[in-house]
């Protein structure tokens, strides 16, 4: 049983609290079946945009969305927005931190 959205944002930014980064939900979705976009900002004008996906194995992982290379924030904006235009259940939360894989394996 997969925890619910509202859950997961939840754990989400008490995780970034604790490590003293900033967090912030840019977009509220479903409280319980709701996807969840994690968008890591760099502080540089640029950001890695990540989802979850389903492995072979169906067993959940994050993806970079965006690729490897962070792209320019404007890019990353209109990515949320097109996604958000097709998905009114989508959360959207904004990390600003280095090393956003000790958040996303906690996930």
């Amino acid at each position: 049983m997969s925890l619910a959205a509202h859950m997961r944002v939840s754990a989400l930014l008490q995780m970034c609290q604790a490590r003293g980064e900033g967090a912030y939900v840019l977009r509220k979705g479903d409280r319980t079946a709701g996807a969840l976009l994690i968008r890591q900002n760099h502080l540089d004008g640029t950001s890695t945009l990540y989802a979850r996906r389903y492995t072979m194995e169906n067993e959940a992982e994050w993806q970079a969305v965006s690729g490897e290379t962070p792209l320019p924030d404007a890019e990353i904006d209109a990515a949320i927005a097109r996604r958000a235009a097709t998905d009114p259940d989508l959360w959207v939360v904004e990390v600003e931190t280095r090393d956003v894989a000790p958040l996303l394996s906690a996930l």
